[in-house]
Formats: structure tokens, sequence, C-alpha cells
């Protein structure tokens, strides 16, 4: 049996985990803020590198962000999940480099799906995005409790 990890062990573990992985430096993506049950992510955007065509954030890098806020917010429950289905509604883009703010959330907790939401933010406080994600639970990290 595992041993079982304090709030400030998990947020340690979950700042370590997401700092290391590749894909999180190459998007650009931190973690902020761990609860339980919910995460708070940045991406520094770059019309540059994340753009697309027309010159605005690419709404493919804003969609990176929201999934890896859902996951990152079920992994806080000790959840491991892959992303089975989403609704991305993109309601304003940026062409300026700025910070953008994902804050993901959960909704509902089952025994083989987990339901987020996510809102994405940009500098100015107003929404960009809006995000409703269903994570298909894989497994488990048997030393963070579902509840802490």
């Amino acid at each position: 049996m595992a041993n079982v990890m304090n709030a400030q062990e998990i947020k340690e573990w979950m700042y370590h985990k997401f700092e290391e992985n590749a894909f999180m430096k190459l998007a650009d993506i931190s973690i902020l803020e761990v609860t339980c049950g919910a995460c708070k992510m940045a991406m520094d955007v770059d019309p540059k590198k994340h753009g697309n065509r027309y010159g605005v954030v690419h709404g493919g890098a804003l969609f990176t962000l929201a999934d890896t806020a859902m996951g990152a917010a079920c992994y806080s429950i000790g959840a491991k999940v892959v992303t089975l289905s989403s609704s991305v509604n993109f309601i304003r883009n940026t062409a300026e480099k700025c910070r953008v703010i994902a804050t993901a959330t959960l909704i509902h907790v089952g025994h083989s799906t987990i339901v987020c939401r996510v809102d994405i933010e940009g500098p100015d406080g107003r929404k960009m995005v809006d995000v409703t994600g269903t994570m298909f639970v894989v497994g488990h990290f048997d030393e963070i409790p579902q509840k802490w």
C-alpha cells in the first residue's frame, strides 16, 4: 500500500511532474495553483509561436492549455485520466504576447468518468475560452486521496 500524501506533498508532486514535462515546456504552460479538485494553469502565449495564419493565438494552443488543466484537476484527486470528449467555445482571442490563465474545476466525479469545466481568461480578466470535458479514468494514484 502506498503512503498517502498530505496537501503540501500533493502540490509539490504535481508542480514537479508538470515542470519536468517536455511538452509543457514546449507549449509554455505552467501550473500556478492546485487545490483538491481544481487547478489553475498559465500559458505565456506569443502569436509568433502559438499563432495561426490570422495573427492570433491558434485555437489548438488554447485547447492544449484547457486539456492540460483538466488532466491536472483530475490528478489532484488521484485520478489518472485521458480525454474522452470535449466541447469548446472560443469567445475571443488575442494578437498580443501575454499570459492567459486556465481555471479547471471538477463538476462530476464518477467511477469511470470525470466531467471538468475550464475557463480561460486573458490578462484583462475577460473570458476567452469556455470548455467542458469528459475524462476517462484509466487508473489511480494510490498515494493521492480523493479528498484533502
